[in-house]
């Protein structure tokens, strides 16, 4: 284990990486509507939101790919060449799409460009996630495992706040024309501040990891002797990553459709969610360490599957007061099915040598193919169904499946 300062240095370059790629998922959550009109225009809304949404869909995609490489990387070589490469790659794509120009600039090629910056973001965020939960679970005093593997969520939560505060405070201080000609470019722009600040941090890591001897493929070994585990974890995330895109990305949009809400409204109930969201994941990690991690899981996929239609059901009506408590509810059962999944992974591979692989791709591809195509998804399923609650029984079937899934991992004895 690592000296308390390097210790808590990581913790700070960990939180920084996901500030970055967060605050990059706040800006493209909040601004869906302001870029599928610059870069996906459109006649028909439903289409142009669609585009708008299938760009942030095709960066995620890439994670799982990215995963691979990275967990790769922080298994045969080290963590920390994971974590510093995956950050550079990060950044510079999300100050780039600042500059990009639109639609009506340069036709086809605007949507174009926007979605290879994206793809190249998924590739790197795919290794960045997974390689700071992964070493600051390991670098983890004795029975704070979850608490930890929190950080990096912490780091998330923090990144969406800012960036939906910052859009927040842009569309009060210049108006929703400004945004749209040209101050939507500003929030892009400034992510460098956030990457320097990461380059800075993760300078010069140190690393208590020892690189294997050993020729053999991690992956390959991973789906040769632990598939089981695997596929019901990758079950399991997959439903906590559907349930956190809903919430923090597509929500705001629905509530401005469905719940017939203003914009600045739903931005300051998606900044109060990401908010709470901050204060109540590190609660639940310590509950975790007490409690167990398996435990929580099973409690909050089960609470998911009975409140989730109600909650939305009560979104729907659209009073602001009633709004705010489904949103909070919301908001604490993803904390605690969330929080726990952090150390529960890393700790479900027994080799040390696999786990940077093994959480990167599980990871990866629950918040990348899942998650990603979450927005994508709920718009589609209440145009085909019109029925505005939709997205709530899409999450209700997953979360099931989560709880049947976690019920199975129990017997693997990996609980603390």
């Amino acid at each position: 284990m690592l000296k308390n300062k390097t210790k808590w240095r990581i913790i700070a370059a960990g939180i920084i990486g996901n500030v970055i790629e967060y605050y990059d998922f706040a800006l493209i959550g909040f601004l869906s509507t302001t870029m599928a009109i610059l870069f996906f225009p459109s006649n028909n809304h439903f289409l142009s939101l669609l585009g708008s949404f299938g760009a942030f869909a095709a960066g995620m995609i890439a994670r799982p790919i990215g995963a691979l490489f990275f967990g790769h990387i922080g298994d045969k070589i080290d963590r920390k060449y994971a974590l510093f490469a995956s950050l550079i790659l990060m950044a510079l794509p999300t100050f780039l799409i600042g500059f990009l120009p639109t639609y009506s600039d340069i036709g086809i090629f605007a949507p174009i460009l926007l979605v290879a910056l994206r793809i190249v973001q998924g590739f790197s965020v795919g290794g960045e996630y997974a390689s700071s939960i992964v070493y600051l679970v390991e670098e983890a005093p004795q029975n704070r495992e979850n608490l930890y593997g929190s950080f990096v969520s912490l780091g998330a939560k923090l990144g969406m706040a800012i960036g939906s505060g910052f859009c927040g405070f842009l569309l009060y201080y210049y108006g929703e024309k400004e945004i749209l000609e040209w101050s939507w470019r500003v929030p892009f722009w400034a992510s460098m501040v956030l990457s320097i600040t990461g380059l800075i941090l993760r300078a010069g890591l140190e690393s208590s990891y020892e690189s294997p001897k050993s020729s053999k493929i991690p992956l390959f070994e991973i789906f040769k002797n632990y598939r089981t585990i695997f596929w019901q974890y990758l079950i399991v995330t997959s439903a906590i990553w559907m349930l956190y895109y809903t919430l923090f990305i597509y929500l705001p949009v629905w509530l401005e459709s469905y719940a017939d809400i203003d914009k600045s409204t739903a931005s300051k109930l998606n900044t109060y969610s990401i908010t709470l969201g901050f204060i109540f994941i590190p609660i639940m990690a310590i509950i975790a360490d007490k409690i167990g991690s398996i435990r929580l899981i099973k409690l909050s996929a089960f609470l998911t599957v009975l409140l989730i239609i109600p909650l939305f059901m009560v979104m729907s009506t659209g009073d602001i007061a009633l709004v705010t408590i489904a949103i909070s509810i919301m908001t604490i059962l993803l904390c605690a099915f969330q929080a726990p999944i952090f150390a529960t992974v890393v700790n479900a591979m027994p080799n040390h040598n696999y786990r940077a692989s093994f959480t990167a791709v599980i990871l990866g591809s629950a918040a990348g193919v899942v998650g990603g195509s979450t927005p994508a998804l709920m718009a589609t399923v209440i145009k085909i169904s019109s029925l505005s609650i939709a997205p709530a029984f899409l999450i209700a079937i997953f979360a099931a499946f989560g709880l049947w899934a976690i019920f199975k991992l129990a017997s693997f004895k990996i609980e603390k």
